[in-house]
């Protein structure tokens, strides 16, 4: 599941910055580029929750340390990507 919320997430920022070039309303994409991209992290969350319930300890060791280093370039990339629209209009309008 998070996989399919992740190309949503990214399938959704190119919708916002196509959207922001294109001078239409962009900021609903920004939401939900944003809301997706915390559904992700809350579903990477969940299966390691559910691993660790399960006692499968070898697949939280082997996945969970790169998955770590993956998911923290995700949020701060997301962000930064769909957050910069907004800075920009802001910056053009001053």
């Amino acid at each position: 599941m998070w996989m399919i919320l992740g190309i949503l997430t990214v399938v959704v920022t190119i919708l916002n910055i196509y959207a922001y070039q294109a001078g239409k309303n962009y900021q609903i994409f920004m939401v939900f580029a944003l809301l997706l991209t915390s559904l992700t992290i809350c579903d990477q969350y969940q299966m390691i929750a559910s691993w660790s319930k399960a006692g499968d300890w070898s697949a939280i060791s082997d996945v969970t340390p790169s998955m770590s280093i993956i998911l923290w370039i995700f949020v701060i990339g997301s962000f930064i990507v769909n957050v910069i629209p907004m800075l920009l209009s802001d910056y053009h309008n001053k």
